[in-house]
């Protein structure tokens, strides 16, 4: 009850950190483990996503302003794997989002959906070199973080999700955008 009542102060403190950059703590060199910024964002993104799962109604109002923050927070994120929780929570976060009928209208903008699926949806399902040095170094952990119901979560299944969710809402223009990139894809395939 403290928390809904005093939701400003908070929320003005979620906005700071996940808008904050400091390269005294991005260490350039590590690939793999996540700085204390990722893991101060995945967290505050993953209570944003406790919000709109089971308390809505005060996070109401804050809406529209974090859907845009994690939205460009994920799209300027690198494809290194220290960035995968941050990643995964915040596709997570509009997968919710976007399959709720009610949140409907934050993604009936000119060109959002195109712009989920070409920024967000097609740079998480590549595969990446550390994807192929897991798949070569433990072949059936591999899979099985890529299948339904397991416990660790991938780039590539939450893109699934969010693509899923997308269909839910808007299966025709989702539909289409994904068979125009598709065109694309097998002709830059054939190519090569």
């Amino acid at each position: 009850e403290y928390f809904q009542d005093n939701m400003e102060p908070w929320m003005a403190g979620f906005a700071k950190y996940l808008q904050y950059s400091n390269a005294a703590l991005v260490d350039n060199d590590e690939e793999t483990e996540p700085g204390p910024t990722d893991k101060l964002q995945t967290e505050i993104v993953k209570t944003f996503k406790l919000f709109v799962e089971r308390d809505e109604e005060p996070f109401g109002d804050y809406l529209q302003q974090f859907t845009s923050i994690v939205w460009t927070l994920l799209v300027g994120l690198t494809p290194m794997t220290k960035h995968d929780q941050l990643v995964v929570m915040s596709m997570k976060f509009l997968s919710v989002l976007v399959g709720r009928q009610y949140y409907k209208n934050l993604f009936t903008g000119d060109g959002t959906l195109q712009q989920i699926i070409s920024q967000i949806v097609i740079p998480n399902l590549r595969v990446r070199e550390a994807d192929e040095e897991n798949f070569e170094d433990n072949p059936q952990d591999y899979i099985l973080t890529e299948l339904e119901g397991s416990d660790n979560e991938s780039r590539r299944r939450c893109s699934r999700e969010l693509l899923g969710a997308m269909c839910r809402q808007f299966e025709v223009e989702t539909t289409s955008i994904c068979s125009q990139y598709v065109t694309q894809m097998i002709a830059e395939f054939e190519k090569d």
